[in-house]
């Protein structure tokens, strides 16, 4: 079963990457080593689409996001808990709450 996470507008390509999703360590830290769901726009085209888990666990927290590779400090990274069915969004000052 997969799970929309978000739904993204058509973006500049060459300005943001593809938004992605990967799961949280124990330890806080982003963890991209394990392929936890995809993009349903085209790759590296900057299409619009929705950003999905596939089989999301409860109580499980990921993190999801956009690079912006012209100014850093614009990139996105937001943080959420599966629970009860839903995505529940996490501050990321509350992470080690949820941890």
């Amino acid at each position: 079963m997969c799970k929309t996470l978000r739904k993204y507008d058509s973006f500049n390509f060459r300005r943001y990457s593809n938004p992605w999703v990967a799961q949280v360590a124990p330890d806080g830290k982003i963890d991209f080593k394990a392929r936890v769901g995809g993009y349903t726009g085209r790759y590296n085209g900057g299409e619009a689409g929705s950003l999905y888990v596939t089989d999301p666990a409860e109580g499980v927290i990921y993190a999801y996001g956009q690079k912006d590779y012209r100014n850093p400090k614009y990139t996105q990274v937001q943080y959420t808990i599966y629970r009860n069915g839903d995505w529940e969004p996490i501050n990321k000052q509350d992470l080690p709450m949820y941890l």
